[in-house]
This record gives structure tokens, C-alpha cells and sequence, in this order.
């Protein structure tokens, strides 16, 4: 074969892949994501203190040496 056609067929081939790629890619991004469940204050405030909590363990808890 003809080293033009052999280059010819290598970019309509790339072309269609890209093609392909680009619209799997759009389809997969074009859904909108799930909305998150609201938190109640109760739920909140327990995160905090349990966050707090082992804040508290850790600046009470002896430093390791650093190297």
C-alpha cells in the first residue's frame, strides 16, 4: 500500500477514536449529582464534639521527638 494511504487511514481512524472518547466522556459527565441528605443540628453538633474530643486527646497526649 501506498505509505499516503497507510497515513490517510491512521488519521480517520485516530479522528473516529477521538470522536468516540469525547462523546463517552460528555455522556458520563452529564448527569447531575445525587443531592446530599441534609444533616439535622443534632448530627452537627455531634460531629463537632466528637472532633473536639480527639483534639483534646492529641494536644494532651505526649509529642513524639521529631527527627
Amino acid at each position: 500500500m501506498n505509505p499516503m494511504k497507510l497515513i490517510g487511514s491512521a488519521i480517520k481512524r485516530m479522528g473516529v477514536a477521538f470522536l468516540l472518547l469525547a462523546g463517552m466522556f460528555l455522556v458520563s459527565c452529564s448527569s447531575a449529582p445525587e443531592p446530599q441528605p441534609e444533616l439535622s443540628k443534632e448530627e452537627i453538633r455531634q460531629d463537632a464534639d466528637r472532633f473536639f474530643n480527639k483534639m483534646e486527646q492529641e494536644e494532651a497526649a505526649p509529642s513524639s521527638p521529631q527527627k
